[in-house]
């Protein structure tokens, strides 16, 4: 139910740069496909996605993450995807998560825990190719968080794991440089089990 710069059950902040206010999110006309993060054109415009509650807890029961995407730019944007605390900027810091990042100049994937703005990063873990879907997913055992990178174990965290805090699906995605860019997402989901 994505249709114009609010998908049905999201929060949706438009991170702004410039002065254009143009970033969306929209259906995808592309099969394979649900919706597209569609950034304005200046660096760092783009948008912050989070489903609206914070439903998700890292403790006794078994929890999952995972998303299929892909974006036509393997270099020059930056992107955060995982289960996160409620935050407007995801990428401009925020203090509990566990998620996957890639950030503007490169084309490396890390993973991360982060308890009370401290982290546990391992870096390329993953590489964004253009226009090249990717699956990234995690899982959390009750002791610790499994990386998982188009269906391969890429690492397990047990240090910085937010079990103390409620999270939610988050999705962040800008633009690094003064040219627009697209992230498509074919699916995200979480879930609780237990």
């Amino acid at each position: 139910a994505a249709t114009g710069t609010q998908p049905s059950g999201y929060v949706t902040t438009l991170v702004e740069a410039g002065v254009g206010g143009d970033s969306d999110v929209e259906a995808s006309d592309e099969v394979g496909f649900v919706w597209e993060v569609v950034t304005d054109n200046a660096d760092n415009d783009g948008v912050n996605l989070q489903l609206n509650g914070e439903a998700f807890r890292l403790g006794a029961r078994d929890v999952y993450f995972g998303i299929k995407l892909q974006a036509d730019e393997a270099t020059q944007d930056d992107f955060l995807v995982g289960l996160c605390i409620s935050d407007t900027d995801l990428l401009g810091g925020m203090t509990d998560g566990v998620y996957f990042r890639k950030v503007d100049a490169g084309t490396g994937i890390a993973t991360v825990a982060e308890k009370d703005s401290v982290e546990t990063e391992s870096t390329g873990e993953g590489t964004l190719v253009a226009n090249t879907s990717i699956t990234l997913e995690f899982y959390w055992d009750g002791t610790a968080v499994t990386f998982f990178v188009d269906g391969v174990d890429v690492g397990r965290v047990t240090a910085n794991v937010p079990d103390d805090e409620a999270l939610t699906p988050s999705i962040h995605f800008l633009t690094g440089e003064a040219v627009a860019h697209r992230m498509k997402v074919a699916w995200a989901r979480a879930i609780s089990i237990g």
